[in-house]
């Protein structure tokens, strides 16, 4: 089952207000972070000089779409960072209402064609669908969450390494590449079978 929540008013999404509204609620930064690594000044920089990667719009768009449009501090908090709206006046006033709708879940069938899956399926799409199944995750959302945590290990170790090889006051000792590459190693032998898979 789904819930969905009807839009009272209209906002036009704008990146740069978006990553503002990200960054003062931790929750969202939180969330935000997990799936894109990058400082806020930079985000802001790449938004105003429309430089931001494909993952990073599709994240703040849905994001904007399902979180910020969906919780009314969340709405006062984009309309005081300049956020527009689509139309002049709220249908109903100044408040925001929720309307749930029971939908029905895919029927066999119906399911995604391979030619229509999205590019990208990050973590606040993924926990979003948790909710909207009464919170018990299916044994691919965790696995796919897990996968996360795994592109963040990869992010994180990745921006220590550039500092290694650029800077001079280095982060990772050599037992700490040592162990690096011999978990990845383990992770590569573990999952051989897995990815060839297809």
């Amino acid at each position: 089952m789904k819930t969905e929540v009807e839009k009272i008013i209209d906002l036009i999404f704008d990146p740069i207000i978006t990553i503002g509204v990200i960054e003062k609620d931790s929750d969202l930064t939180e969330v935000f972070k997990e799936d894109i690594n990058l400082p806020f000044p930079i985000l802001y920089r790449l938004a105003k000089e429309d430089g931001l990667s494909e993952e990073t719009k599709e994240l703040l768009e849905s994001i904007f779409d399902k979180v910020i449009l969906a919780k009314p501090n969340l709405i006062e908090s984009y309309k005081r960072l300049g956020g527009q709206f689509s139309v002049a006046e709220p249908v109903h006033g100044n408040e925001i209402k929720e309307k749930v709708e029971q939908v029905k879940s895919t029927k066999p069938g119906n399911e995604v064609k391979e030619s229509n899956l999205p590019r990208r399926y990050g973590k606040v799409k993924i926990l979003s669908d948790i909710k909207e199944q009464g919170g018990k995750a299916t044994n691919a959302q965790l696995t796919a969450l897990a996968v996360n945590d795994l592109k963040n290990i990869y992010v994180n170790l990745s921006n220590r390494l550039i500092k290694d090889m650029l800077l001079e006051d280095k982060i990772l000792t050599d037992e700490d590449m040592r162990d690096i590459r011999s978990a990845i190693k383990i992770v590569e032998a573990k999952l051989k079978h897995i990815l060839k898979k297809k």
